[in-house]
């Protein structure tokens, strides 16, 4: 993408008992009425013993179908818009099947149509109000992403840096909300990793390029800064890191001039201290809400 951070855009949720009779189902439209077809098939996925208890999904004339089966052996799916988020759309049949558990008498009558209308837009709207920003941390090895990973999963820093170990593949690191901020999860992608990094720009909203404020590296650093904005069109910004072993006077200006990067896009930081991280990260939400107002602007233009 820019994926960007699509919200649930729910089409239809229709729930099936184990004879693929629908028992529920919210507003239907013209489209969903594939899904009676596939029913039988999705049935067999959902309920083989191998894949059972995960959302599973399979695109179908240019809309997302996800299905999950209950423990009380109800198939539940949703069809969605393809830029709904798969991670959404598997979050909310997880809330949905629990809410099924604790709510629904299953062996009576089921509630009304409202009733379950009502419930899924709550689900829904539950879903959106937890936004889990999924974020990768790039640059050349040595300039802080590891230790900038390390600041938030632990919530300290790693101030002795001869302590460097290079990242061999990948760290996942899930941060809370906090300080305004959404739930994040952070790829720290090491430089070995390097040739499977395309794979992440599909998965993420955003990325930090890191930048050791080291002068002997910057073409290395511009070279690939400039390959990954060649391919990863993504909204981004950049670390101008270790300020404070730094010799360069005035690192925003001297980075801004050397990477080619609007100054606006660089912060100066110190993942050994935690110094401007904050900062950091609220510039990166800026930039991909920005980024997806104008997607959204340009969606509605060409729909008039």
């Amino acid at each position: 993408m820019n994926r960007g951070v699509p919200n649930l855009t729910l089409l239809s949720v229709k729930v099936f008992d184990k004879e693929n009779v629908e028992i529920h189902s919210t507003v239907s439209v013209e489209t969903d009425n594939f899904i009676h077809e596939l029913i039988p098939y999705l049935s067999e996925l959902a309920r083989d013993q191998s894949s059972q208890n995960h959302v599973q999904a399979l695109i179908r004339n240019d809309h997302l179908i996800a299905f999950y089966n209950t423990p009380e052996d109800l198939l539940l799916v949703a069809l969605a818009t393809l830029n709904t988020s798969f991670q959404r759309l598997n979050s909310f049949l997880e809330h949905l099947g629990d809410t099924l558990r604790l709510d629904f008498t299953l062996n009576k009558l089921k509630p009304s149509f409202q009733y379950f209308q009502d419930t899924c837009d709550s689900i829904a709207k539950k879903v959106d109000s937890n936004i889990e920003m999924r974020i990768s941390l790039l640059g050349l090895d040595r300039s802080g992403k590891t230790t900038f990973a390390n600041f938030f999963s632990e919530d300290k820093c790693l101030a002795v840096f001869d302590s460097y170990v290079p990242t061999n593949l990948l760290n996942i690191v899930k941060v809370p909300p906090t300080n305004n901020l959404p739930s994040m999860q952070f790829y720290d992608l090491g430089m070995a990793f390097q040739n499977h990094w395309w794979k992440f720009s599909k998965e993420s909203d955003g990325y930090i390029f890191f930048f050791s404020g080291d002068d002997t590296r910057m073409n290395e650093a511009r070279d690939l800064l400039q390959e990954l904005r060649n391919f990863w069109d993504l909204p981004f910004v950049i670390a101008a890191n270790k300020k404070d072993t730094s010799k360069i006077i005035n690192l925003r200006k001297y980075v801004s001039r050397k990477l080619r990067v609007s100054i606006k896009l660089i912060y100066e930081t110190e993942t050994s201290t935690g110094f401007g991280l904050g900062e950091l990260l609220q510039g990166l939400m800026r930039e991909i809400q920005n980024k997806n107002l104008i997607l959204n602007k340009l969606s509605y233009t060409e729909k008039k």
